[in-house]
């Protein structure tokens, strides 16, 4: 077959069209952060198509369609946490701890912008866009309410994003059979035509906020090396062949 044709030049451009949206769909298809496929732990909630869940509700599922994946520690072990940014977004991450159910949980309501000369618009965009000038370290909405454990987290840009984020997390010297462990990603630089302005007020997929849960069980009798009941180990992703 002839390659340097223009009817072999013609379908190698739909051919490379057809890659690129593949690439994009399949990107779009993964949550924009995700505990799973980092390995360590399941999410307590299934998420939905392209990741949109993630932004609603408290551990992002509107549904509310549980995996069943529980995990059972001693009161105030320290447990490695691991999540994946699959899309990136310029931000940080926090984590917190509610020792009945997951409702009391309150996203942050405003940002310092990590990267301000570069958010399109400005910031404030307009009145409805909770952002603000100043030291991006110091004056966030940090801490907000006494369920945060750990706040503004790997502060990054779209450049300095990684693919795996890891912690080191002291769980609450408490014993609990229904508390959640809740991750978040909360976007500093939403602006432009893909986000607008930065909005944690509505709990749809305007929201700037990603959010992933881990279902806990906080008990003395815990068992070391037994942390993951049997829906946990069934959905944890499988481990990395060795070269």
């Amino acid at each position: 077959m002839k390659i340097n044709t223009p009817a072999t030049r013609g379908l190698l451009r739909v051919l490379g069209t057809v890659a690129v949206l593949f690439v994009c769909t399949s990107q779009w298809a993964n949550a924009h952060i995700d505990l799973q496929r980092a390995g360590t732990h399941v999410a307590k909630y299934e998420q939905g198509e392209r990741g949109a869940d993630t932004k609603i509700g408290n551990c992002g599922n509107p549904a509310g369609v549980p995996t069943g994946a529980v995990y059972t520690y001693k009161p105030g072990e320290t447990i490695t946490v691991s999540l994946a940014e699959y899309v990136r977004h310029p931000g940080y991450f926090r984590i917190a701890f509610d020792n009945e159910g997951d409702d009391d949980f309150i996203d942050p309501r405003w940002i310092v912008a990590i990267d301000p000369e570069r958010r399109q618009g400005g910031c404030p965009i307009d009145d409805t866009d909770h952002c603000r000038i100043g030291d991006q370290a110091t004056e966030g909405d940090y801490y907000n309410n006494d369920t945060v454990l750990m706040d503004n987290l790997n502060p990054h840009t779209r450049e300095t994003a990684q693919p795996v984020y890891t912690w080191e997390v002291q769980l609450p010297d408490v014993e609990c059979d229904n508390c959640t462990l809740q991750i978040i990603q909360v976007m500093e630089d939403p602006a432009g035509v893909a986000h607008g302005p930065y909005n944690t007020t509505t709990a749809n997929a305007n929201n700037d906020v990603y959010h992933q849960c881990i279902a806990l069980v906080l008990s003395e009798s815990a068992v070391a090396g037994q942390a993951a009941n049997a829906a946990a180990v069934a959905l944890a992703p499988a481990p990395a062949a060795q070269p």
